[in-house]
């Protein structure tokens, strides 16, 4: 994996500014922006499989990247039900102690027991939180060698592919942190000086805040750029399109 290449094949694009200002534009619009940048996202890693030299995509067909970034979420969601059917026990075990009524004892008793079912369930909540997180570079990647939500509802096809390639994708999601963590923190702690100044710092610290669109946009692509390296190295075609 050239993490390299991914940190910086963004700039090596004469049209990087206007791509990145732009898809941080369209984030701000409601719902579409958001499934439109997951669209993008999916262009993006059809073009690095593809091998294509400038893979930054053009904002040029925003219905395609909206409807793109729609089935994606629709394939997440379906991986995702788990995950809520996990969450929504752990809200409601605490309506045990209620049935208890004014017997302490027997209050003392539910709590316990809502307790022990809350932590084990949130537990498994949160591995199986992990393996989403490993799944939906899995998930992109086969989009985009597809373009049909069959092909990310084939389970068999999507483990096969995560146990394969399971070093690489762990190392992308850990990368992946490991950038919006420093970015994060850079960003909060200028925030934070800058919010000691009366007025101009509050306009500076706003504006840095905004700034955030942009970075959300590079992370995006750099992680995109990870993604698409994953699939090529596999042997993932990408759909021609």
């Amino acid at each position: 994996m050239d993490i390299g290449k991914a940190l910086g094949f963004v700039f090596e694009d004469e049209e990087w500014v206007s791509k990145i200002l732009l898809g941080a534009l369209i984030t701000l619009i409601p719902i579409f922006g958001g499934f439109a940048l997951m669209g993008y996202a999916i262009a993006l890693i059809r073009n690095v499989m593809a091998g294509e030299p400038r893979p930054l995509p053009v904002w040029d067909d925003l219905g395609r990247y909206f409807m793109d970034g729609l089935t994606f979420w629709v394939a997440t969601l379906v991986y995702a039900l788990p995950l809520l059917i996990l969450i929504c026990p752990v809200m409601m075990v605490w309506l045990l102690p209620a049935l208890a009524g004014e017997n302490e004892n027997l209050m003392k008793i539910l709590t316990g027991i809502s307790g022990l079912v809350s932590v084990g369930l949130g537990c498994l909540a949160l591995l199986y939180g992990i393996l989403l997180a490993l799944l939906t570079p899995v998930l992109q990647i086969r989009y985009a060698e597809t373009g049909e939500l069959g092909a990310c509802l084939r389970f068999g096809d999507i483990f096969r592919f995560l146990f394969d390639n399971i070093g690489s994708i762990i190392i992308a999601q850990v990368l992946m942190w490991v950038a919006g963590v420093i970015i994060g923190s850079v960003v909060s702690g200028l925030a934070g000086a800058l919010s000691i100044v009366p007025i101009c710092g509050w306009i500076l610290a706003a504006a840095l805040g905004l700034l955030m669109l942009p970075v959300g946009v590079w992370l995006m692509a750099f992680s995109g750029h990870l993604y698409g390296q994953i699939g090529r190295q596999a042997g993932t075609a990408p759909l021609v399109v």
